[in-house]
């Protein structure tokens, strides 16, 4: 296993799972995240009835051995890398995967006097799930097959590229799911439409002659659906015109490493 770690300064250290120089000994939090499930008791049965369900914070401890004659060495040389509470990005790579996550360091632990010394490095990651580097399908008119490896659903940006004129609005689904997005509106050659359904970052812009703006209220009031990539199936992502074409992009999501 190695595991690169870089801060919001662009320093950065590669270490690897017990190797004598890096000390690296030990890495947790790496499992599939702790769901937390919400259910609502009814009065006229036993037991109660699902009402949500959310995945809780991941909480990766990497864990050294201050080894050699000079400890203290690698506890300083921790402390230039993770810096209590702020970003910290890390690079995992084992079975055959390399994962990123973004997190925050909580703590860093250690007892200078003790005999054998260990360093523990908490790290608290917002979005639980690991992404891989993105990768993108071209979509073309009626429709296109997508299939990722992931291992749970996840939103992606669909760029709709408009080649001739389009009156009346557009419509992007994924057949799959039966989701569909409709963009009213007029559009001419040379837009690009860009639609962003990740979690936390969704958002609907036009491109035109070079300038991007908001056009949200284009969002059709009753078909709206933020398209969800479903893992390891056929996503027929399908276009009502032929006078536009679409470049999915996307991260593979892991639930665990």
């Amino acid at each position: 296993m190695q595991v690169k770690a870089t801060n919001q300064y662009g320093h950065f250290a590669t270490y690897h799972l017990n190797d004598s120089i890096s000390a690296l000994i030990s890495v947790t939090g790496l499992n599939p995240p702790t769901a937390n499930i919400s259910t609502s008791p009814i009065a006229t049965k036993d037991g109660s009835v699902f009402t949500n369900a959310q995945a809780e914070n991941r909480n990766i401890v990497l864990t050294f051995a201050a080894t050699g004659p000079n400890p203290g060495a690698l506890r300083t040389s921790l402390y230039f890398i993770f810096k209590v509470k702020e970003p910290i990005s890390l690079e995992i790579k084992a079975n055959g995967r390399t994962a990123n996550i973004d997190g925050y360091v909580e703590s860093i632990s250690a007892d200078p006097f003790a005999r054998k010394q260990r360093v523990q490095v908490s790290i608290i990651c917002p979005d639980p799930y690991f992404l891989s580097e993105e990768q993108t399908h071209v979509v073309i008119y009626p429709q296109s097959n997508i299939v990722t490896l992931s291992d749970t659903a996840h939103g992606a940006i669909f760029e709709l590229n408009v080649s001739g004129n389009i009156t009346g609005g557009l419509t992007i689904g994924n057949a799959l799911t039966g989701q569909n997005f409709t963009i009213d509106g007029d559009y001419q050659s040379g837009d690009k439409i860009t639609l962003d359904t990740r979690q936390g970052l969704k958002a609907l812009t036009l491109t035109r002659s070079g300038e991007t703006t908001n056009i949200l209220q284009y969002m059709n009031a009753t078909e709206h659906d933020w398209l969800q990539l479903i893992p390891y199936d056929n996503n027929f992502i399908t276009l009502s015109s032929s006078n536009c074409s679409g470049l999915v992009r996307w991260q593979t999501h892991y639930e665990g490493v």
